[in-house]
């Protein structure tokens, strides 16, 4: 069993609440309550961390956060197994036959499938459109290295979004910016696990060492946000996944190994210690997200993913 961090195991404490969470007229559920309602939810995207490299890496932080939350090793992506249709999906709340992203290369005005629905800029409506309907002053912020990511839904919304350079940048800005904005929603893509894929294959040596670097930042932007919020009593809920796995060098095929994803949530709402055995689909995650948030009153009809209801305290 691989060795957990001792010092992060107060985390949990930090992330319980003591707000309680109003009744929902979610259209998935009706008169379900949460037991307590973060401040912050912060969707943390690992590109191109497969499940083989969850497993066999050397992982504390997350495999901490498996103990302290709900998580599946089975979640689903979508086809093709590229990052486009798959963020795209995370973001979107349906897949590629609804939001038309069929490729890295879609944008807005160029494209094969057209949406089954759009705003007047063209977009699909995405988890941060339907945050601000229901909360107007909400500050939702992304922070990606993946330079695509701006391009799959309408920016305008976002309070800040930033390109950067490398997971500590990432991690250190949107730790800068929480502590100054106390946003409701921050999305951080981090783009180094993919790349190491890439560049050294799926399964490499140097394709784990990536993601125990990845797993050690992670760790480290946890110390400071669980000392943050133990001075002073902000809350969250964290999610982390990815877009796909891998074969070899590549993706974009239609195998297990690049379409099977890991999906780990933590926080107060979420059962501890919980193996999700519903079945997972990477279009779920905003419906879980909104759920999370009590923002999930005005999702639209086009939207097919569902929130993963199994991994939340009733």
């Amino acid at each position: 069993m691989k060795r957990i961090i001792k010092n992060l195991l107060g985390l949990f404490i930090l992330l319980q609440g003591v707000s309680t969470f109003a009744q929902s007229n979610s259209k998935f559920i009706k008169g379900q309550k949460l037991e307590e309602s973060p401040s912050t939810v912060f969707f943390i995207g690992v590109d191109g961390l497969s499940v083989d490299g969850l497993t066999k890496a050397n992982t504390p932080t997350l495999d901490m956060f498996m103990k302290m939350g709900a998580s599946s090793l089975k979640a689903r992506g979508v086809m093709p197994t590229s990052s486009g249709p798959n963020w795209g999906s995370m973001l979107l709340g349906a897949g590629p036959e609804q939001h038309g992203i069929t490729s890295n290369g879609w944008r807005v005005n160029e494209y094969s499938i057209e949406a089954t629905i759009k705003d007047e800029d063209g977009f699909f409506p995405s988890v941060f459109d339907i945050i601000k309907k229901e909360d107007s002053k909400a500050k939702l912020a992304v922070f990606h290295e993946w330079g695509t990511i701006k391009d799959l839904f309408n920016t305008k919304v976002l309070h800040h979004i930033e390109k950067t350079g490398d997971m500590n940048e990432s991690l250190d800005k949107a730790f800068a910016y929480y502590k100054e904005e106390r946003p409701k929603f921050v999305f951080i893509h981090l783009d180094a696990v993919d790349g190491a894929g890439h560049t050294f294959g799926h399964g490499s040596t140097e394709y784990y060492q990536e993601i125990e670097m990845i797993d050690n930042a992670l760790g480290s932007f946890f110390e400071k946000l669980k000392k943050l919020n133990k001075e002073e009593g902000t809350v969250v809920n964290i999610l982390v996944t990815s877009d796909h796995g891998g074969v070899g060098t590549s993706h974009g095929g239609s195998t297990m190994d690049e379409i099977i994803i890991p999906w780990i949530l933590v926080g107060p709402n979420v059962n501890r210690g919980h193996t999700i055995k519903q079945p997972i689909n990477t279009y779920d995650t905003p419906a879980t997200i909104l759920r999370l948030l009590d923002a999930d009153k005005h999702i639209p009809i086009q939207w097919t993913g569902k929130p993963v209801l199994e991994a939340l305290k009733n």
